[in-house]
């Protein structure tokens, strides 16, 4: 009977040695755009239900003194379908005033269509587990995921996505 037990106990400790963890991102398991809770440049809330239902939304993982970002926030707001048609949510887990610092300098408060905000709780890191930045997700009209660059997208990839 106790070799019985210690075969049983056996087993089970090997087979749970080789069980696969499930490894997709969450954003692949629930297409949706995600509830989401960021601090504005004031450190006030920000949530996903400031959003206008309807539109196009870009969220966008970025880090304020990265070039590659830069880069990207210019060509963002080079192209008048995105400033027009969508709605972009920045969002950073650098200091709060190093994302306002970002906003002030590429004069966002002038699109009422662009947010940005500090991920305090890394929802967004957890949710979309970049490997490098900027990361630009597109969710459509419907708030279904369309889209995904882990880096720098380029100006077609964009214009495709917001279709």
């Amino acid at each position: 009977m106790k070799k019985s037990i210690i075969v049983i106990a056996a087993l089970f400790i090997y087979s749970n040695a080789f069980c696969q963890y499930d490894t997709t991102p969450p954003y692949l398991k629930d297409k949706m755009l995600p509830a989401f809770n960021l601090l504005n440049s004031d450190s006030a809330l920000f949530t996903h239900k400031i959003l206008s239902t309807g539109k196009t939304t870009i969220i966008m993982l970025y880090n304020p003194e990265c070039g590659h970002c830069q880069d990207q926030m210019d060509l963002l707001l080079s192209l008048p379908e995105i400033i027009t048609n969508t709605q972009i949510v920045l969002t950073s887990s650098q200091p709060l005033f190093k994302i306002k610092t970002f906003y002030q300098k590429n004069k966002l408060e002038q699109y009422p269509n662009i947010f940005a905000g500090k991920d305090y709780a890394w929802f967004f890191g957890k949710f979309f587990q970049p490997k490098t930045i900027p990361v630009l997700a597109v969710y459509n009209k419907q708030n279904k995921f369309v889209f995904i660059s882990q880096g720098n997208a380029t100006k077609k990839q964009l214009l495709e996505a917001i279709k």
